[in-house]
């Protein structure tokens, strides 16, 4: 079986400032991206629709990332969306402690905002809720400008009931680009996509790393504690698990390449020997910039009349885990360079107290022994016959163990197997001494104790593919139990979902209040024009 560890595949270009004004500006990377709806609620999740072209071909990046940005320009959440073709489906799961507030939603690759920062980060207002931490109280608020109705949105009825259906004929003549059908959002302004000139006065200048492969994740240490000797190990953990190996260059900075991992949830980070990691940090993947002092966020008030209305969004916020979307299940091959000698199902065995017991009762290939109060493991060099002479390296679910003692004295019972490897094992640059793995039943170290200068970082990996999202907003059927509480009825950009026809049908939820259909058109190379009409929803 392949253990789980992945050599870097950074190459020297990809750690080095690459000079900007030798790119052809058509070949930089531009982003874009469309959402059904500006009005959400804490926990629910933002659905986005975004790709990356490169010179009107499809960007080389295989990352694109959705982040939210607060009024203080500080960063409350990211997702990695995986690029396919240079497109992207998928969502940003909003937290549920936001405060209820405006923020900005921007989506870009790792290089895009710093090769043209206009055409490399794309954003617009969106507004989340928290029902426990509520916006301004205000006697009158003041009224989000209406949208001009389009004529050429012809409806069936403009008043409907909870469960009839809803036909809209859409404009004749026209090549429709997006349909979308949601909750209206009279809380803001929308702006629709908001130019990068107008919000950012400038962007810390930053090396450009493509993500060629998959995600990078970047590290740095502080200049005053750089040892460029000093080796770095990086191991992120899931569902499966993986280690990553990197020294700081002259500047502090390491880069670990993920490119093989598709999904995990957290990372742990350590210094060789279990050293300190004070000066340690992780750098996130978003550009750092800077508003303009005329970029000013909306406020966001509410009124008590505005009280039953929020009741009817929240509805809609409790029952979005219940639209149907699939994920790929597809497992992607994770390449490694460990193939092991030989495999322990340790449940096979007499189960002892201490792993150092279970090595010395049936795992000839490793033996223990103890040196100056430290106890040590020797593996057997199967290729010249002899012990080595040094411990090798230790793993828990990937994660590097640096204590011998600790470990030998450790209780193994929730370990599921152990594998070992008895040669020379080469990671990147370095060279171990055979390797002793152990794998735990959840993958989740089996209660073998992170290592005390370890850092622990809830590091949301890549998010699967969605496979399938073709009844993501379609009404629950009556089998299902589930209330009719959908606040976004339609959405042309699910890949599978087209209009075939110059019409289209909709259930009416149960939802009360109003619907705003928004149909976005094409017209060759040049900006199409945008169709919008309101619709009620009452008993």
């Amino acid at each position: 079986m392949l253990y789980r560890l992945i050599p870097v595949l950074i190459s020297i270009l990809c750690c080095t400032t690459l000079a900007i004004g030798q790119i052809p500006e058509s070949n930089f990377e531009t982003v874009d991206f469309s959402i059904p709806k500006t009005i959400y609620f804490g926990g629910e999740r933002i659905w986005i629709s975004s790709h990356a072209t490169q010179n009107d071909l499809a960007a080389e990046s295989k990352i694109i990332y959705a982040e939210l940005v607060d009024r203080y320009n500080e960063s409350v959440a990211i997702a990695k969306i995986p690029l396919e073709g240079g497109k992207g489906f998928n969502f940003l799961q909003l937290p549920t402690n936001l405060p209820s507030d405006n923020y900005l939603l921007r989506v870009f690759t790792r290089v895009s905002p710093y090769q043209n920062l206009e055409k490399g980060i794309a954003q617009r207002f969106i507004t989340v809720f928290n029902s426990k931490v509520p916006p301004t109280v205000v006697p009158e608020r003041k009224q989000s400008s209406p949208s001009i109705e389009s004529n050429e949105l012809i409806l069936s009825e403009n008043i409907n009931h909870p469960g009839s259906k809803l036909k809209i004929e859409l404009p004749k003549g026209v090549k429709v680009k997006e349909i979308r059908i949601a909750a209206e959002n009279p809380f803001l302004n929308d702006q629709g996509m908001i130019s990068s000139a107008n919000a950012y006065e400038s962007i810390d200048a930053h090396s450009l790393v493509p993500e060629l492969f998959g995600h990078i994740i970047e590290a740095k240490v502080e200049a005053e504690a750089v040892d460029t000797t000093r080796l770095y190990y990086l191991s992120l953990h899931g569902e499966k698990s993986a280690l990553f190996t990197d020294r700081p260059d002259t500047q502090g900075r390491m880069f670990f390449d993920a490119g093989g991992m598709k999904n995990w949830d957290y990372l742990i980070a350590q210094a060789d020997g279990n050293g300190s990691l004070l000066d340690f940090g992780i750098v996130s993947p978003a550009p750092i910039t800077h508003f303009k002092k005329n970029f000013v966020f909306p406020e966001l008030e509410i009124t008590p009349a505005d009280e039953f209305l929020l009741k009817e969004l929240l509805k809609g916020g409790q029952i979005e885990g219940y639209f149907v979307h699939e994920y790929d299940a597809t497992l992607f091959p994770v390449v490694t360079g460990f193939v092991e000698d030989r495999t322990y199902l340790l449940d096979d065995y007499t189960r002892f107290e201490t792993v150092e017991t279970v090595i010395k009762e049936y795992v000839p290939e490793v033996s223990v022994k103890t040196s100056k109060k430290m106890k040590q493991f020797r593996t057997l060099n199967e290729i010249r016959s002899y012990s080595f002479d040094t411990n090798p390296l230790m793993l828990v679910d990937a994660m590097p163990v640096f204590d011998s003692n600790q470990l030998a004295a450790f209780n193994p019972d929730g370990f599921e197997k152990l594998e070992v490897l008895t040669r020379t094992f080469y990671l990147n640059e370095e060279e171990f001494e055979g390797v002793m793995s152990f794998v735990s039943y959840k993958n989740d170290f089996g209660g073998f104790p992170i290592p005390s200068n370890g850092i622990y970082l809830d590091y949301q990996g890549i998010l699967p593919r969605i496979a399938s999202a073709t009844e993501l907003f379609d009404a629950p059927g009556q089998e299902s139990n589930v209330m009719d509480w959908r606040t976004v009825l339609y959405w042309s950009a699910i890949p599978e979902l087209v209009p075939a026809s110059n019409s289209i049908e909709i259930s009416i939820p149960e939802i009360l209040g109003k619907f705003k259909i928004t149909v976005d058109t094409e017209n060759g190379e040049s900006m199409g024009k945008t169709y919008t009409k309101t619709f009620e929803v009452n008993k």
